[in-house]
This record gives structure tokens, sequence and C-alpha cells, in this order.
């Protein structure tokens, strides 16, 4: 018999990011899929009969249906709810990796008004939870780099703002950044340009050997903060220190070789039945 697998997802990933995954999905189980925008459920009158529920998402609505599932069934749930809030809220990953001992930038949370706290800078959105990409805006001279990524300000200073303070990362300069994708215990490495070097970040990917180090970190971030799936972005400072600058819950599997028949195999091994 086949397993039945429950996606839960939100519009934008069912349609630019999943069409490879549902393709090899359809063909080797049975598959329900939930879209954030399309359902309010009721978990008074429904019962699911899924064997696992895959999260591909992070708005607030994904995360309190995962959050219910959790409570109110033995259903896994891959990521939980606890791994995506922790990977999106910027300021608390940062302060429980560092916490743990995890290297990462230094950062802070300062009001708007405040002068930067570093003299160089990224300005990152406080909660990375919306679907578009990076946007920085650069400003650079003899003394200093200042990157303050649009969404960011948009946050603060936008139409519906939602905060009256900043999200900085003191800049680490790179020759490359290095991205760890973890899929349970397998993980896979990779090296690019930076993308304030190179905004196509793929032109300039390629595979590399496992660096002991990075897995060593990898495996912990998994750990701590609750993903069986995950990517992790590191930079490798003038003094050849790795920093961990950001950790996602929803990677694109796509950029992974093999990545969503990888993705899918390892759903249907931990399915429960």
């Amino acid at each position: 018999m086949l397993k039945n697998i429950g996606l839960i997802i939100d519009k934008y990933h069912l349609e630019k990011k999943v069409r490879e995954f549902l393709s090899y999905m359809r063909k080797v189980c049975e598959l329900s899929i939930y879209v954030e925008e399309n359902y309010l459920v009721n978990f008074n009158d429904v019962s699911f009969n899924e064997d696992l529920f895959f999260i591909k998402g992070k708005g607030d609505g994904i995360i309190n249906f995962a959050k219910s599932l959790e409570r109110d069934t033995d259903i896994p749930v891959i990521n939980s709810s606890k791994g995506i809030w922790l990977a999106y809220n910027r300021f608390l990953n940062s302060t429980l990796l560092k916490s743990a001992g995890i290297r990462v930038p230094n950062f802070s949370l300062n009001p708007k008004e405040d002068t930067p706290p570093f003299k160089d800078f990224i300005i990152k959105n406080v909660r990375d939870q919306d679907n578009y990409a990076f946007d920085p805006t650069i400003q650079t001279t003899i003394n200093s780099v200042e990157v303050k990524d649009n969404r960011a300000l948009e946050e603060v200073y936008g139409k519906n703002a939602q905060y009256s303070f900043f999200y900085y990362q003191e800049y680490i300069e790179s020759k490359f950044e290095y991205k760890i994708y973890g899929v349970g215990e397998e993980l896979f490495y990779y090296k690019q340009k930076p993308i304030l070097r190179d905004p196509d970040k793929m032109k300039s990917r390629e595979k590399i050997k496992p660096i002991l180090e990075l897995g060593e970190i990898a495996y912990k971030v998994m750990e701590l903060c609750d993903l069986q799936i995950t990517s992790l972005d590191f930079l490798k400072s003038e003094d050849n220190s790795y920093y961990l600058t950001d950790v996602n819950s929803t990677p694109n599997f796509n950029y992974l070789e093999n990545g969503p028949q990888i993705i899918a195999d390892y759903l249907l091994a931990k399915a429960k039945r």
C-alpha cells in the first residue's frame, strides 16, 4: 500500500518551486496538498489519514496548521513548527546559535534612529518570512561597506510598517559563500560567489568536498533548531573562520542535484506507516 503524504504549502512555492517534486511524489505515494491561502481547517470536524506532513512554506497560517497537527495528532511533521519559527526569526536564531557556541556574525537590534552599531554591516529583515528574494542596496567607501536589504527598509518605512528597529549583522568579507544542505543525516556541500559580488548565484555554484567543521555545525544547528531538512549559509573571514549567516527551513531543493527525489525518498522513509 502506498504511503499517504500531506504537503502543506503556500501558493508561491506551489507555483514556482515544486513541479519536479510533485511529479515524482505522485508516482511513489498518495499525495494530499493543503494550500495556505485556500484552507481554514477546523480540527474538530476533520480527521487526517496521512502518514507524514511536509511543510513547504513559513507563513503564519502554515505554522498554526503545523502546531495543531503536532498537538492533536501523532502524525510526523517535517519541518516542525518550532523549527520554522526559529529559522525565520533572525534575532532569535542568532541569539540561540551564539549561546550554543556557534560562530555567527556580530548582530544587534537597534532603533531605526540610532547610528549603525558596526562600521561594515548588513541590515536584514527581522523576520525572513516572505517569499521575496534578498534585494540589497549597497554603499561602499574606502572605510566602510553598508548593505541594506530593501525588504528590511519596507518593514520599517513601508506602507504596512511592522517595526521601528533594524536587525544589523556585521559584514563579513568572504571570497565564497558556502551552502550546506541537510536532509536527515545526509549533508551536501556547495560553494559560490557571494550574492553581493554576483547576483546570479547559480552561475558560480559548484559542488565541493565535505568540510568537517561545517558538517559538525550543520548537525548541531539541525538538532538545536529542530530541523530535519534545511540549508545553511556560511562565510569565511580573512582569518579563515567560518560564520553561519542564515538558517533556512524551506530550502530550494531544486538547486540540489537530484534534490526533489532526495527529499521525497527521505519523507517516505520517515512516514509512520
